[in-house]
């Protein structure tokens, strides 16, 4: 197995041996983030005994969770199946599978991709004679999609509108929600906002999974959400051992509620948290890295 100081400078090393607490990496492009979190990973199960089933790591796409898994498993081996990684969506719908029933949810759920979501959009304008060019299927869902994101329900956000359009939205948001619950089906949206709820209104089953994860480290973590945000506090809320990763400067999720907040309020949620900073690239040249800076600025 490589150690870690063969293969991390300075700044990757020491961000890899905080022993547990809150932990913020703030991560400028091209500086090792994945390879910091992956050696972050072995060092707490070979160097810290941390058993892998005790860790849990989670990314934003499907693609990062693939590259966060070899990385790791070129780490540690066999005993990298034991972890739980993944992206929210995924980690989230396992939960589902397993605890859903305790909000009425059966386990045998259907999810509904983008294709199904707008069909039924679609077909609630039919009912209700809501003309589709006037009021695009792919916007009103986007604002059903914002509003789950903000952990408001069709109740909830038909009380605060402001225009035909948000009106509309609430008539549909309404049928939108009966029609998935008849079908037995959850939107993406609802696999992360379930969960909170589940948690909200089971503590003792929070309780089980924040027990579980001795180690929690997020990755991307400029671009969670109200909703994804708690479910991280909800998961370190036993043990408090929380790695967030992220850069105020790379956060591109704002059109799906992403909370750039969330970087500075972890520091007050999580106290004495720890923060290093990785500013060392690895990617780009210094013009471009200029160009870029002028860009940011």
């Amino acid at each position: 197995m490589t150690t870690i100081n063969d293969v991390l400078n300075p700044a990757q090393r020491r961000a890899v041996e905080v022993p547990g607490g809150g932990l913020l990496i703030l991560a400028g492009p091209g500086s090792g983030k994945t390879r910091v979190i992956a050696h972050r990973i072995a060092y707490l199960v070979q160097q810290r005994n941390v058993p892998p089933w005790r860790i849990l790591a989670v990314t934003f796409t499907n693609k990062a969770a693939k590259e966060m898994r070899e990385r790791v498993e070129g780490l540690l081996g066999a005993a990298a199946a034991e972890l739980s990684m993944g992206t929210f969506h995924g980690i989230c719908a396992r939960i589902l599978r397993r605890d859903g029933q305790e909000i009425g949810l059966p386990n045998d759920f259907v999810i509904y991709a983008r294709d199904d979501q707008l069909a039924l959009v679609r077909r609630i304008e039919v009912t209700q004679h809501i003309d589709p060019k006037r009021f695009a299927p792919g916007a009103i869902l986007s604002a059903i999609s914002s509003a789950k994101n903000e952990q408001r329900n069709a109740a909830s956000y038909q009380q605060d509108v402001s225009s035909y359009f948000e009106e509309i939205v609430g008539r549909v948001f309404e049928d939108y929600e009966r029609a998935l619950e008849r079908s037995a089906a959850v939107d993406f949206d609802d696999l992360l906002g379930k969960v909170a709820l589940l948690f909200q209104m089971r503590p003792e089953v929070r309780e089980r999974y924040a027990e579980r994860y001795l180690h929690t480290l997020i990755d991307e973590f400029q671009d969670t959400n109200i909703v994804q945000y708690e479910l991280a506090r909800a998961w370190a809320s036993v043990h408090g051992n929380i790695t967030a990763v992220g850069d105020p400067d790379q956060s591109i999720y704002s059109w799906r509620a992403a909370d750039i907040r969330n970087l500075t309020n972890f520091q007050r949620h999580f106290e004495n948290t720890e923060v290093v900073l990785l500013e060392q690239n690895y990617r780009s040249s210094g013009h471009i890295l200029a160009a870029a800076s002028a860009v940011i600025d």
